[in-house]
């Protein structure tokens, strides 16, 4: 295979790695953010204001678990002499 599928392939091998991780940082944030009582901070916990914010803070999450994700990726290639 030359060498500019191989990239390709990892380029895109790892953007799909990434968004997966994204997705699932979203998801886990949802659901931590979940635990939190939400009456100490609004005034209506399950009104649209607070559940965006809630949404908003787990998007945070997601780009935080991607980042953490670009760590990893970039440390095990390293490790295997790819960079």
């Amino acid at each position: 295979m030359p060498l500019t599928y191989r990239v390709s392939a990892t380029v895109g091998a790892d953007g799909m790695v990434l968004l997966l991780v994204f997705f699932l940082g979203v998801v886990a944030s949802w659901w931590a953010l979940g635990a939190l009582k939400w009456d100490k901070f609004t005034h209506h916990p399950f009104g649209g204001q607070a559940q965006l914010l809630r949404f908003f803070l787990a998007l945070a999450g997601g780009v935080l678990s991607v980042i953490v994700g670009l760590i990893l990726l970039g440390a095990m290639q390293l490790l295997n002499g790819a960079l």
